[in-house]
């Protein structure tokens, strides 16, 4: 699944131009079919019951420093891998409809692109994790770079420059995690399985929080490390701040929960009340922006901000409920976004440009597109009966439990997103028509509907049947947040359940240790 991506692009490149872009668009597809193929099957044979990662592939590479190919997926990872190859599967599918300067090109960024982000979904191995995490960087700063507006440059510069901060952090914090717990244990792994639960102080664990979390804070962008959105965000093309939106930004409240809530419980819990602050403050200072946009784009990408904070709080809730409900708006979020870009192309085709005020009473001559929107518009706004309601709901449960402020306080960026995207509905589709281009162009096509159709099949099947994705969560969450209840001092009732430390009474290697034959030598009881 993850490779088949990177071979296609592999193929890509090499192919010779005077093929033509057949060839090249039918390898593009062939990867990102074999990938989604692969996920459901993985998706088909998976156990929603169990805790552990599963369909593991290891492959040993230089174990004395705890170096290893180690990926597999569990009830929190298969949903954002999922998410993964359906949404860059329909990009390739929009990049052939509709295909830009450069084909074969964009296509081979594509696909590196879903090689790394579907590697970090499923590593299990920090410094894999950290290897994918900086490569998924590169494709997409070289479509900003090659593909974006004329304010290309000076969003790269801030994409990168914000990003590798981060990442330099992060890089610090994964070598000082497997140091730290080699002192504290005894053993060297870059596991992070097998890093759960090391009884790391609460000095170390807060320090080493902080690094990953500061990486995180900037890919999501959490407020106030966004300052790379809005130029980002802005220059890149259309279905590159799609996908920047609905996928990369998925990596960083995946990391967070996979990575720092489990294996620095101390430092999360410290960490807690600032996280939450932040995450409140983003998702008021998301939608009051979004409100004041005269972008349709721009629009999308703040309300995207605000969105993504409510995710932040489920998972810093340390709360089942409430991580179940962050996994689940992973990937309502991930659909959503995805689908109101692809209406904001649309409806730019009619006016030529992406301004509100550029078009209006589009529903007098595209009756299918605005049906669409108002789906679209509906599950942004969480109301009752839509797919993001059960998630936002939950994360609201799960917060209030714990952080009644908080919870009180997201709710002002609910009562703005039905300002903000009731607004952007109106001014395009109610009203006197006008339109600065041809006002029919904004017509739902035929090819419009292949990429469109199944993002709102998939946001009608979560509406009805939400158990379908909760469902599977649940072990895996209790195992995520555990840890940090028992830092946070939850009453014994709440503890998700029991933490085995590590290394357990009876020692045994971890990955990438060299068994002790000692006593077995000795003639010893082993």
């Amino acid at each position: 699944m993850i490779l088949a991506p990177f071979v296609a692009a592999l193929f890509v490149i090499a192919l010779p131009p005077q093929i033509g872009v057949l060839p090249v668009r039918a390898m593009a597809m062939v990867g990102a079919l074999v990938a989604l193929a692969a996920n459901c099957y993985i998706l088909a044979g998976f156990d929603r019951d169990g805790a552990e990662l599963q369909f593991v592939d290891t492959q040993e590479w230089a174990t004395q420093v705890g170096l290893e190919w180690n990926v597999g997926v569990d009830g929190i990872a298969i949903w954002l891998v999922l998410l993964t190859t359906v949404l860059f599967t329909l990009a390739i599918i929009a990049t052939i409809l509709r295909p830009p300067s450069r084909e074969p090109q964009f296509l081979m960024l594509l696909l590196m692109g879903e090689t790394a982000l579907l590697g970090l979904f499923t590593a299990n191995n920090l410094v894999l994790f950290y290897v994918f995490w900086e490569a998924m960087l590169i494709p997409f700063a070289f479509m900003i770079g090659i593909w974006g507006n004329e304010d290309r440059r000076e969003a790269l510069m801030r994409f990168v420059v914000y990003t590798m901060v981060g990442s330099l952090v992060m890089l610090v914090a994964v070598v000082g995690t497997a140091f730290v717990a080699r002192d504290v244990t005894g053993q060297f792994t870059y596991e992070i399985q097998a890093l759960r639960a090391v009884d790391f102080t609460e000095t170390q664990s807060t320090l080493l929080f902080a690094g990953f979390a500061l990486a995180f804070a900037i890919k999501l962008p959490l407020w106030p490390f966004h300052g790379w959105l809005p130029r980002a965000y802005g220059a890149a093309p259309l279905l590159v701040t799609a996908l920047l939106a609905a996928v990369m930004s998925k990596a960083a409240v995946y990391g967070l929960l996979r990575v720092g809530v489990p294996v620095f419980p101390e430092g999360a819990d410290n960490f807690t009340i600032p996280l939450l602050t932040l995450a409140v403050i983003g998702i008021v200072y998301g939608s009051v922006v979004a409100w004041r946009q005269d972008s349709m784009r721009m629009l999308i990408g703040y309300s995207s901000l605000a969105h993504l904070g409510f995710i932040v709080l489920g998972i810093m809730a340390f709360d089942v409920i409430g991580g179940q409900g962050a996994v689940l708006q992973m990937v309502n979020h991930g659909i959503v976004v995805a689908a109101s870009f692809a209406i904001v192309a649309v409806i730019s085709r009619a006016a030529n440009r992406e301004m509100i005020d550029s078009v209006s009473g589009l529903s007098a001559v595209a009756p299918r597109m605005a049906y669409v929107f108002l789906l679209v518009a509906m599950a942004a706004l969480a109301i009752p009966g839509s797919n993001a309601f059960v998630g936002e709901f939950f994360i609201l449960t799960g917060t209030f439990r714990w952080h009644v402020w908080a919870a009180s306080l997201a709710t002002i960026g609910i009562v703005y997103a039905a300002i903000y995207m009731l607004r952007l509905y109106q001014d395009s589709f109610m009203g006197p028509l006008r339109a600065t281009g041809r006002a029919t162009d904004a017509e739902l096509t035929v090819k419009d509907a292949i990429y469109m159709a199944p993002l709102v099949l998939a946001m009608l099947f979560i509406a009805f049947y939400p158990a379908a994705l909760v469902g599977a969560t649940e072990a895996s969450i209790k195992r995520a947040v555990a840890p940090a209840q028992i830092a946070a001092d939850r009453p014994p009732e709440d503890i998700a359940e029991p933490v085995v430390p590590n290394p357990p009474p009876a020692v045994q290697p971890l990955p990438g240790d060299e068994p002790d034959l000692t006593a077995e030598d000795a003639g010893a009881p082993r």
